[in-house]
């Protein structure tokens, strides 16, 4: 009997070890949520960024690829994280989903990192695979399209319905809806000026579309900008947990002087509208202009992005300085904004190298 009761205390001290870390892993995963993609979002442009560095030197286009696949890698974890909470915990994952508006606006977090992947798609694989790594990157990049549509539209129409936030408690995050149809946007313009032998039948469309969605983007922030700044204005800064969530309002800016710029090129100095030659506004004639004028609006928008670069960096220096923050999620957030701005200024030294200037 003795030994039984040894065996069964046994047991039951080995049997309460598995239990309480499937408890731990449980709460992880129902305490997952898709602000984590904020991680892929910034290896993601970081990946990017180093592709299209204008001065490329030994080893840049191995560190693009490496963090491409960290990227694929990170994704892939927390998408099937994602899917385990969502089985596991539908509830509360519901809720959540309807109820927070952060919740709501971080739900474009991981369209926005899938997006990275597809540009990266584009630049990377496509040259080094050939012409079906660039009609793959086409399919996948009108599936990002629907999807950051669908999303945003979503988004907005569930905050207004359900009331889950006012004016003065707006949170940054509130523009991660816009920026992920503006980087549908982008990544269209990449994939147009950078995939392997892509057609002016297969890019005109693309350049299309792209044209609206940072259209609608575009307009649909400058309205949340209009309510972010009374909201400032009014209340002051956000809680400190959500400042450095404030540098988020320069994405929209960012990713939209960049789609502008790329979209231009690759209508006049990729010469797809003049291969395609049809109509009164899909002419080389027309090329010229739309080009130039991208450049102009872009200069108007990088103009504005400068007013918010400021407000958000002042904040967060001043409560870094006040000792108010500490490490969080949010943090995250600050790359993307930043490295969209990054994006503007290569395209800008890409196209002066193009033309045959030269830096002082």
């Amino acid at each position: 009997m003795k030994s039984n009761k040894r065996g069964d205390g046994g047991d039951s001290v080995h049997d309460h070890q598995p239990s309480g870390q499937r408890r731990s892993a449980c709460t992880a995963i129902q305490h997952c949520s898709p602000i984590w993609f904020t991680i892929c979002m910034d290896t993601g442009i970081l990946s990017i960024i180093t592709h299209l560095l204008p001065y490329q030197f030994n080893g840049l286009g191995v560190l693009s690829t490496i963090l491409f696949v960290f990227n694929l890698f990170l994704f892939s974890l927390f998408t099937l994280i994602s899917i385990a909470r969502l089985i596991m915990f539908p509830t509360n994952t519901k809720s959540e989903a309807t109820n927070s508006a952060d919740e709501i606006s971080y739900l474009a977090a991981p369209a926005i990192a899938y997006l990275t992947i597809v540009s990266q798609v584009g630049l990377t694989c496509s040259p080094a695979w050939g012409h079906g790594l660039t009609i793959l990157a086409y399919v996948l990049w009108r599936i990002g399209m629907v999807w950051t549509i669908l999303l945003c539209s979503a988004a907005i129409l569930v905050l207004a319905k359900r009331k889950v936030t006012d004016d003065r408690s707006l949170s940054p995050a509130i523009f991660l809806p816009t920026i992920s149809v503006m980087t549908s946007g982008t990544t269209g313009g990449l994939l147009v000026n950078y995939s392997y032998k892509i057609s002016a039948r297969l890019a005109l469309p693309v350049i299309i579309v792209s044209y609206m969605c940072i259209g609608y983007a575009l307009f649909l922030s400058i309205l949340l900008y209009a309510i972010y700044l009374h909201r400032l204005i009014a209340v002051g800064p956000p809680q400190p947990t959500k400042i450095p969530s404030l540098v988020i309002t320069v994405g929209p800016l960012g990713q939209f002087a960049t789609a502008i710029q790329l979209l231009g090129t690759a209508a006049y100095t990729r010469a797809d509208f003049a291969d395609y030659d049809r109509g009164a506004f899909l002419k080389a004639s027309a090329a010229s202009a739309v080009a130039s004028s991208g450049v102009l609006v872009a200069l108007l928008i990088l103009g504005f992005a400068l007013f918010w670069i400021a407000t958000a960096w002042y904040i967060l220096i001043e409560a870094l300085l006040m000792r108010k923050l500490s490490f969080s999620l949010t943090w995250w957030s600050m790359i993307f904004p930043m490295g969209s701005l990054l994006g503007v200024s290569q395209h800008v030294k890409k196209e002066k190298a193009d033309s045959g200037e030269n830096n002082v």
